[in-house]
């Protein structure tokens, strides 16, 4: 998304300083870090849920791709429950 923006007064102020503190490197840094951080604080669990999802997809990916190069070997249930000897509960 592209987005043009205009500050003036305190707001313009602080950005710039943030800048030249190297708080942030840029002045769109300091945009970004601000939304993120609204995001942490109002939307904390749709974040924390993001975040899980983005993880466990990143998970299964990684073991996706082990199976592949044959270093993972993954079994139905059926094959796990025979390989310990189990029976399947109804």
């Amino acid at each position: 998304m592209n987005l043009t923006v205009k500050f003036e007064g305190h707001v313009s102020d602080v950005i710039d300083r943030l800048v030249e503190k190297g708080v942030v490197a840029t002045k769109t840094e300091a945009l970004r870090l601000g939304v993120l951080r609204l995001e942490a604080e109002y939307l904390r669990e749709e974040a924390l849920e993001r975040r899980s999802d983005e993880a466990a997809l990143a998970e299964i990916r990684k073991r996706d791709a082990l199976v592949k190069a044959g270093k993972l070997k993954m079994y139905s249930e059926e094959e796990f429950l025979k390989k310990m000897g189990w029976k399947k509960r109804k």
